[in-house]
């Protein structure tokens, strides 16, 4: 089997940081774009994310897992390796850490590889399948899923389903040019990014949590996937439809279709297990009988991402 090698260092800045204190959740695929660019020179694809490269790697899967917070200018690294290569994705898995001892994030990826005339699948050229044994590894048990079932059953999100469902708008908004990547297509952490700029706005999620009081709570997001289903450009617009799923003294699962409203077909969706979080102890606080109680009220059937 293969090994992790080093694809980034660097720190976590204070503009990074979101109302928590921490680094929000966007700059941690932001860091792991940057991961992945670095990752292909060892497999031989040094240009494949240039505008001049016949080939390129679009995101359609990511998992992310929380373990430690990263706080204005600590210092950041991330290494990678590959879990699985298939005839045209690949699977990578990305740990994030503080310090070679405390690992922050993971991040396990899905990567499809296509032509950049076409937009259509693209086998791997033969450099890189014979390069893979040299980076390939087992599942760290680190980057596992804890709270959702990445394996669950993906539904067929739209603006029609979402109206049948009853789903709130909670974030609506255009994508801008600086978000976008050599490719024209904005970036995955833009998009995730949206559903942390709204998120609050999903009442039924949070009916224990007043955003705007001084009480020292808020909420934070402990583990998320996104499944990636179409690429906006800039100038493309979006709205967030958001449900909860389910919840338990401890966590929260959200889901959020963030859609063309122009089309209504979907661009991204995601869940997002989340919990109560004490700002001061920095530590997640469970919930009473009776909060869990208008949780549950809230959870919308048959809600799929």
């Amino acid at each position: 089997m293969g090994e992790f090698i080093e694809t980034y260092r660097g720190e976590a800045l204070a503009w990074e940081a979101d109302e928590l204190g921490h680094m929000n959740m966007r700059y941690y695929f932001a860091r792991v774009a940057q991961a992945r660019a670095n990752f292909f020179i060892h497999l031989g694809l040094a240009g494949v994310f240039k505008t001049t490269s016949f080939s390129t790697l679009v995101p359609i899967r990511q998992h992310i897992k929380y373990h430690k917070e990263m706080r204005p200018g600590e210092g950041m690294s991330a290494k990678t390796a590959i879990l699985q290569l298939r005839k045209t994705e690949i699977v990578l898995v990305h740990i994030i850490s503080k310090t070679p001892e405390i690992v922050s994030a993971t991040i396990v990826e899905t990567l499809k590889h296509i032509s950049r005339r076409t937009g259509e699948p693209f086998a791997w050229p033969k450099r890189v399948r014979e390069r893979t044994f040299l980076y390939q590894c087992e599942m760290p048990e680190v980057a596992m899923a804890r709270n959702i079932d990445v394996n669950e059953k993906l539904g067929t999100p739209s603006t029609a389903i979402a109206d049948q469902l009853g789903l709130p708008v909670i974030g609506r908004g255009m994508f801008a040019p600086d978000e976008c990547d050599a490719m024209g297509w904005v970036s995955k952490s833009a998009i995730i990014g949206r559903v942390s700029d709204s998120v609050q706005h999903l009442k039924t999620a949070w009916p224990d949590l007043d955003f705007h009081s001084d009480e020292g709570m808020s909420g934070a997001l402990l583990e998320a996937q996104a499944v990636h289903r179409n690429r906006p450009k800039a100038g493309d617009c979006y709205e967030i439809r958001s449900g909860l799923r389910r919840a338990n003294t401890h966590v929260r699962e959200l889901c959020h279709w963030i859609l063309d409203p122009v089309s209504g077909k979907c661009w991204t969706t995601f869940i997002g297990v989340g919990c109560r979080f004490n700002l001061r102890t920095r530590r997640l606080v469970k919930v009473d009988d009776d909060v869990l109680t208008l949780l549950h009220s809230g959870a919308v059937k048959g809600l799929m991402p």
